[in-house]
């Protein structure tokens, strides 16, 4: 008896990480698609919300919540320059952080400035978020790799 509900317990186990909850879905642009070795140019991270769910932002007053960061892939073809930068994000107070907090709902943009130092830079790496769903207050944490294709003229 105790094997079978060991098993039953395995099975419920992977049938639950089969089921990741993705409640941001990400896309990535450059503010141009050409630019100049030298030039400085926009990284924009965009992502889709899901209903009933909202995602922090990158700047938070208050410890507790993740932040959205960006983890670039060092290489020589590029520099970043400045921080991630939200946009028009919301404000409020949150009791369980015990201050306000800046967050997205629907939609989520943020801007990253990087300057060009070789031709045609591979820009890739990591966002990563925290969503929480405004039904239970579940928080899940969210990774998703970027590529920006710039080619230099």
């Amino acid at each position: 008896m105790k094997k079978i509900i060991f098993l039953l317990f395995i099975a419920a186990s992977f049938a639950a990480s089969a089921q990741i909850l993705k409640p941001a879905k990400w896309t990535f642009t450059p503010s141009k698609t050409s630019a100049k070795v030298g030039e400085t140019i926009d990284l924009v991270f965009s992502a889709k919300i899901d209903e009933n769910w909202y995602m922090y932002s990158s700047q938070l007053k208050v410890e507790g919540p993740l932040p959205t960061t960006a983890n670039f892939t060092k290489n020589d073809s590029y520099q970043v320059v400045g921080k991630l930068t939200p946009v028009k994000p919301k404000e409020k107070y949150d009791d369980i952080w015990g201050g306000k907090v800046q967050y997205f709902e629907h939609e989520a943009k943020f801007i990253q400035k990087v300057k060009i130092t070789k031709a045609n830079p591979v820009i890739e790496g990591k966002i990563e978020c925290q969503t929480c769903t405004t039904k239970d207050g579940k928080c899940v944490p969210n990774k998703d790799k970027f590529k920006f294709e710039v080619k230099t003229i």
